[in-house]
């Protein structure tokens, strides 16, 4: 995680082993990871039944707010400009699903 580029995704996949420490300032990682636009997420103990919840949840969520969220969409065939940062992004989604024809 110390060594994740802006805009990495780090995915922890694993747990530690039991009684291994690490030295680590987690108030210095969420502020590298924020500040870098950086996720770390983990997927242990995740099952269908967690992402069947995420999806409820999400579905319920305010539009407005959710709309928000998402700056730009841009289709498939022009994903390279998915990775230019434009000064107003906060997410850009791209479209697997456009075909720009």
């Amino acid at each position: 995680m110390r060594n994740g580029a802006p805009d990495a995704i780090v995915c922890l996949t694993g747990v530690s082993g039991v009684g291994t420490q690490l030295p680590l300032d987690v108030g210095a990682l969420n502020r590298e990871a924020v500040l870098g636009n950086e996720v770390i997420f983990g997927s242990v103990n995740a099952n269908r039944r967690h992402y069947e919840q995420a999806t409820r949840a999400l579905a319920a969520a305010d539009r407005d707010w959710l709309s928000r969220l998402i700056t730009r969409t841009v289709p498939l065939h022009r994903y390279p400009e998915a990775f230019t940062r434009q000064p107003d992004d906060v997410k850009v989604v791209i479209d697997l699903e456009a075909t720009g024809h």
